[in-house]
């Protein structure tokens, strides 16, 4: 049976060692190499064959999104996991949703890594994706529309939710007593913050999120 090749990009010492040691004597997993740049890792990738990429959010050269940015140039599918100890950041979100396949708190137990893993080999593999993988993904788009929710400004957040109400502007205005030039900047910056191009994708997603009316 082939073997899963591993590399770790982190620049932790404690953290590589610590992969060294779950992956010695593996029958599953070969970790062929650590990595504290991205340079590097990027030299390493053009030759080598590697089945899983498993980094911090940021090294010293860069982030996960130039590790991803890196594999698309050169046209290799690498599945990347996010190994942090801030897995619930706005940043680790947003790398899942440019890419990475999941990610993994550094609490997690030695049991928790492998598996997370071997799901995500078999999913390299052209393998079904398991129902938990798919969760987790949900779960993260989940929590990345709360996380844009939670950036609003209390102003924003009453203008939304008399928008959501079927208020028009000129209302708007005369209910929060401001000028109507200054309702359309507040719904310009909403719009901006929680990434949505058009008033009908901001009314679905502000109702999805903003049950009751202002």
């Amino acid at each position: 049976m082939k073997k899963i090749n591993i590399i770790v990009l982190d620049p932790s010492p404690i953290i590589q060692i610590g992969f060294k040691t779950l992956f010695k004597n593996s029958s599953k997993f070969e970790l062929i190499e650590c990595f504290n740049t991205i340079y590097d890792f990027k030299e390493f990738i053009k030759s080598n064959n590697v089945d899983i990429i498993i980094t911090e959010l940021k090294l010293s050269d860069g982030d996960a999104y130039d590790i991803l940015k890196s594999i698309r140039l050169i046209k290799k599918e690498i599945p990347v996991l996010i190994f942090t100890s801030k897995p619930q950041s706005l940043h680790a979100i947003g790398i899942l949703k440019s890419g990475a396949v999941g990610y993994l708190s550094k609490n997690s137990k030695k049991r928790q890594i492998k598996e997370t893993l071997e799901k995500i080999a078999l999913k390299n593999f052209n393998f079904i994706e398991t129902n938990s993988f798919t969760r987790l993904k949900n779960n993260f788009n989940e929590d990345y529309n709360k996380i844009k929710m939670d950036s609003l400004s209390k102003r924003e957040i009453q203008v939304l939710k008399l928008f959501i109400k079927g208020k028009k502007n000129v209302q708007i205005s005369n209910k929060l007593n401001i000028n109507q030039k200054t309702v359309n900047t507040y719904q310009g910056r909403i719009m901006k913050k929680l990434g949505v191009d058009s008033k009908v994708e901001l009314f679905m997603m502000g109702k999805s999120y903003l049950i009751q009316p202002y």
